[in-house]
């Protein structure tokens, strides 16, 4: 019996919550930011309800959908050996195709992605920071969270990979700290895993990666001083 109440009373506190972090969501509405934030990233997109709270979904001009309330309860997905972290609603936006071509419009872009995520409210308070690089950007958040916790490692960045026509084909989040192109974190972070997997089955994987990705930042900084 005890458990069952138990289990009752964290059901409520994952809904209080829950409903907190969606209400960080529709705050931002009432003075428009996240559907602003919406038209700028995604133009045609539709916010419903037309209405100026609570929005509840993202339907594009093709149909395509996103529930909002779903979103904020997603799990980033590892995907082995590749050192990244992938979501629906990273998928959901890649698959808008989204033309990119400063460094405002990326840093909109992962601000969207985090207040769809996160809830509007946090995504508001931190700094977003892109770069151009080989095959599109590299957008590096600070959290404030972090920084009040006095964190002295810099959050994995988010990579947005863009063709010639600088639209956007694919959304996601590195596992590791590393601001370099993502030709070199993808080839490095592959080659280690592989390497470390027949060693002793990746059990030093974590470190091995952060040394050579370390060295590898030092060489492309190098290269750019040279240029």
């Amino acid at each position: 019996m005890k458990n069952q109440v138990d289990l009752k009373v964290l059901s409520l506190i994952a809904a209080i919550l829950l409903s907190a972090k969606f209400q960080s969501v529709a705050a931002d509405t009432d003075g428009n930011d996240f559907r602003q934030l919406v038209q700028r990233c995604l133009p045609g997109t539709k916010v419903l309800p037309d209405a100026p709270s609570k929005p509840l979904a993202l339907t594009s001009a093709s149909g395509d959908s996103l529930d909002l309330m779903i979103a904020l309860r997603e799990n980033p997905e590892p995907r082995k050996g590749a050192g990244y972290w992938s979501t629906p609603t990273m998928r959901y936006l890649a698959r808008q195709q989204m033309t990119v071509t400063n460094t405002n419009q990326a840093q909109d872009v992962i601000h969207l992605l985090e207040a769809i995520t996160r809830g509007a409210g946090i995504a508001r308070e931190n700094t977003y920071r892109a770069r151009a690089v080989d095959g599109g950007w590299v957008v590096e958040v600070s959290h404030d969270l972090a920084k009040n916790r006095g964190d002295s490692e810099a959050p994995p960045p988010y990579e947005l990979l863009a063709g010639a026509s600088h639209r956007v084909t694919q959304i996601r989040e590195r596992c590791y700290p590393f601001p370099g192109s993502p030709s070199v974190y993808e080839q490095t972070v592959r080659t280690v895993y592989e390497r470390e997997i027949k060693l002793n089955g990746a059990v030093n994987y974590e470190v091995a990666v952060r040394q050579e990705l370390a060295k590898e930042w030092e060489k492309e900084k190098a290269q750019k001083m040279i240029k």
